[in-house]
This record gives C-alpha cells, sequence and structure tokens, in this order.
C-alpha cells in the first residue's frame, strides 16, 4: 500500500506534468533526453540523399550527423543565426561575404516527420533560402526534431565562419525539451544538462578550447524565456565560455540547446582505421542516468510500482535520492574527459602513433551500451566487453523487468568511451580517476575485419530489445 505521504508526492509530480503539458512538451515521451528527432535512417537520411542533387553546388549537406569538424583560426570565428519558416521560401538579408560551416536544427510538424518525401518537401525552400546567405555553406551539423504543433515549425541555422588556420574547430548542436519533468522549468539544472548535453559532442573529442554557446532557449512567455536565458548565461560562466547574443527560434513551445563551438590544437580521436587488437575499452564513467527518473516518473503513473520497487527492497525515498543523483550528473559538463583526451591525442601536424594515442572515441547517450557496436562498425573491429557498469544496477534492472524502458544503460550528457592503446589505458584511467571521475577498463579489441560485439550475457538484465541483444552478442537471453 503506497503511504499517504508518498501519494502526496506523486501528486505533486502530476501537477508538474500538467504544468509542462502547458508549455507544449509531453513529460513522459520527451523527458530526460534529446528533443524527439526525426527517424534518421527512414526518413533524415533518404530525405538528405534525394535534397542533395536539387539543391546545387553552393550548398553541401554532410552524409552524418555529427559535430563538424574543420581546419581554421580559432581567433576569427564569427556565429550568425538565421531561422525561417519551412514549407516557403524566406526573404533574409544574411549575405556572408566568404564561405560558411553551418549546424541547422529544423523542428518539423509530426505528421511530415514520418515520411522522407513529406520531410524532403517541407525542409527544401528553407534550404534553398539558406543557400543565399554564402557564396558556399557546408551543413557538418544537422539536427531534426518533431512537434505536434503545425505552427511551431522552423528551421535555425547557426552560420559560422572563420579564416584558414591550424585549429582544429568542432560545432554541434542539440536540443530537448526538459531534463526531469519533476522539477521547476528554472532549476538550474535543467538548462545547464541541455547545454552540457550539447557540448558533450565536442567534449569527447577531446574538444575543449575557446567554448562558444549559442543558446537555443524557447517557452510560451517572455518572462520565462528571459529567466532561462539567464541560467545560461550563469552555466556559461561557471565554464568560463562565451555566450553568443543570438535570436531564439522565436516560435513554439519549451525548447532548451544550443549551438556550441569549441578549438584544440590537437587531431580529433577519429583514427578508427587505426584500431587494432589488443587496444583497451575504457568507460570514463559508469552509464545509465534516465533510468531513475523513467523509474520516477512512471510511478506517478502507476503507483503499484512503488509497492513493486518496495518489495524488492528500493524504498521511494532512495529512488528520488537517486533520481537527485541523475540530474546532478546530467547537469554536469564532462570537461575533465575532454582534458584528459585532449592529453592523449597527436598535435595538429603530428603523426598518430599507436603506442601513444587515443584511437576513437564516443558518448553513451540515446542507445546506452550499444554505442559499443557503432564503434565496432566504424573501426572494422570485433570487441569483447567483460562488464557493463552502471550508475543504478538495482534501477536499471527493475526499469528492464518491469519493461519501464527496452534499455536502461541509456544515458544523456553521458559518459565516454575510449578506444586506446594498451601502453596508455592505465595512465588514462589515473588521469580521469585524478578528476573526479570513476573510470574502468571494460573491454578490449580482440580482433580486426568482422565488426561486432561480445557483450556478457549479464547485460540482459538491463536490455530487453532482443534486436539491441543480438547487435550486442547476446544470444537467447
Amino acid at each position: 500500500m503506497v503511504r499517504d505521504d508518498v501519494r502526496e508526492k506523486l501528486r505533486m509530480v502530476k501537477r508538474m506534468a500538467a504544468y509542462y503539458r502547458s508549455l507544449g512538451a509531453d513529460p513522459m515521451s520527451l523527458a530526460a533526453g534529446c528533443s524527439v528527432k526525426v527517424d534518421l535512417i527512414r526518413v533524415v537520411y533518404p530525405a538528405m540523399k534525394a535534397l542533395r542533387p536539387r539543391l546545387g553546388s553552393s550548398l553541401e549537406i554532410a552524409e552524418r550527423e555529427d559535430s563538424d569538424v574543420f581546419m581554421g583560426d580559432h581567433r576569427d570565428v564569427e556565429v550568425e543565426r538565421l531561422v525561417m519558416p519551412l514549407g516557403v521560401e524566406a526573404e533574409h538579408n544574411l549575405k556572408l561575404s566568404r564561405e560558411a560551416r553551418a549546424a541547422v536544427l529544423i523542428q518539423v510538424y509530426q505528421l511530415d516527420a514520418e515520411d522522407p518525401e513529406k520531410f524532403a518537401l517541407k525542409v527544401e525552400p528553407a534550404y534553398r533560402s539558406l543557400s543565399r546567405c554564402a557564396p558556399r555553406i557546408r551543413i557538418g551539423k544537422g539536427h531534426s526534431i518533431v512537434t505536434p504543433f503545425k505552427e511551431d515549425e522552423f528551421m535555425l541555422a547557426d552560420l559560422v565562419t572563420s579564416t584558414g588556420g591550424d585549429d582544429a574547430i568542432a560545432i554541434n548542436n542539440d536540443t530537448m525539451h526538459i531534463i526531469d519533468p519533476t522539477l521547476d522549468p528554472l532549476d538550474l539544472r535543467q538548462v545547464s544538462g541541455a547545454l552540457s548535453n550539447a557540448l558533450n559532442d565536442l567534449f569527447v573529442l577531446g574538444i575543449r578550447r575557446g567554448l562558444k554557446i549559442a543558446p537555443v532557449l524557447n517557452a510560451p512567455t517572455e518572462e520565462l524565456r528571459e529567466r532561462l536565458a539567464k541560467n545560461a548565461e550563469a552555466f556559461a560562466r561557471s565554464i568560463n565560455a562565451e555566450l553568443v547574443n543570438v535570436p531564439g527560434p522565436g516560435r513554439g513551445r519549451l525548447l532548451m540547446g544550443a549551438t556550441v563551438i569549441g578549438y584544440s590544437d590537437r587531431q580529433p580521436p577519429q583514427f578508427h582505421h587505426m584500431v587494432r587488437p589488443g587496444m583497451k575499452v575504457i568507460a570514463t564513467r559508469s552509464f545509465g542516468e534516465l533510468a531513475p527518473i523513467t523509474t520516477y516518473l512512471t510511478a506517478a503513473i502507476d503507483e503499484s510500482v512503488v509497492d513493486e520497487l518496495e518489495s524488492e527492497g528500493i524504498s521511494f525515498e532512495e529512488l528520488e535520492r537517486l533520481k537527485e543523483q541523475a540530474v546532478n550528473i546530467i547537469s554536469t559538463p564532462n570537461a575533465g574527459a575532454a582534458e584528459v583526451i585532449e592529453k592523449y591525442l597527436p598535435r595538429i601536424g603530428e603523426s598518430y602513433d599507436p603506442d601513444e594515442h587515443i584511437a576513437a572515441t564516443t558518448d553513451v547517450t540515446g542507445p546506452g551500451i550499444y554505442v559499443i557496436k557503432e564503434l565496432a562498425q566504424l573501426s572494422g573491429v570485433t570487441i569483447k566487453v567483460d562488464s557493463v557498469p552502471l550508475l543504478f544496477p538495482q534501477v536499471s534492472k527493475f526499469a528492464t523487468e518491469h519493461f519501464i524502458m527496452p534499455n536502461a544503460t541509456a544515458g544523456t550528457n553521458g559518459g565516454f568511451i575510449i578506444i586506446a592503446p594498451e601502453q596508455v589505458a592505465d595512465d588514462i584511467v589515473r588521469d580521469l580517476s585524478s578528476r573526479g571521475y570513476s573510470p574502468s577498463i571494460i573491454g578490449e579489441v580482440v580482433s580486426k575485419g568482422s565488426p561486432a560485439v561480445i557483450a556478457p550475457k549479464s547485460v540482459s538484465n538491463y536490455i530487453y530489445d532482443e534486436a539491441v541483444l543480438a547487435e550486442l552478442g547476446v544470444q537467447g537471453a
């Protein structure tokens, strides 16, 4: 039987959920992660393939959705933002005299986000408008999200220019609706988590210098937008980043995120062709930040979850404490890990040393531990995983057994996976530990030529999606 004090807390969660719905966010489907994305494989990639030949040579759209990394001069980086409607070509006055890179955020009505032809027709006019901004534009980072409100559609493009130089400059864009819908949207950790999540794709490359944050903040009221902007300013100050003064989307409901830019004098860890047997797989910290947040929210919908938790030795108070711990982790930027990664990368112009340098990295986000399979595919290797370190193993197991999460290893602003030579693996672990992380060597590259993962059968305690388990080499779990 659920106690009265717990029931009252759950009522408060439901009231907060109703408030978030009034802000245009569905807390149960959008919480604690990136905004609901347009399906990359079924929709975005086919649409972009069809659009490329129609848009002409002045607009190049990259093949993948990763951070855009290019060579330039960090002292001469300028950012201009353009916000346009979808479905029509818009007039604008932005005219750049030199070539630009662009990070693009598209928010599209859900019925146009399910089919590649509809999606292409909706975004093509905006891309044509964008192509008139500069002599040539390369869109190296795209991020497409869904809205249930047709009037909230837009394309937001951050155009970045820099003269030629010897710095590796990276651009990323990411957004979400909220970190924890049980907390007030003005809790500083909400914006901090959203901006940290955007920065994570830079930090995982060891890019941490000269950080610029061009916030993407939206809310139904001007007062809420202004207060979210104040929180963004506070976060930027806390990490010594420059907050770029750019307009927001100007339409739509609650949205938090940013386009982020940074630079390094090192080459990014994208030496997938150099990954070889014997290299170690390092986790900068444990995974699974989303399990306690999602389980807590589920308890608000179905109070029987509270009884089931307590029957397995997890009190509601303990779940609440773990949820708070998860929010604190998500809202803390992984700058220390970026510093360590940078240390073990070759300088620009220097040759990669397979005995000294990190070969590849990735961050553990929505796919959870499945990102190791993605690394194996990029590198053309088989990786044996010995352990899957989780922040909240008991809650992750509960969330899996009760079908709350198909993959309870998932995270937001998650830790990193590093593939590094055996000769420096222990040094990397020590350096991470000295910066407050709890790293571990969780596996090894065992062969080259056939992309695969061999994970322990115990991973099935935390993932019930049979397709994901099969990709991780866990059969008949």
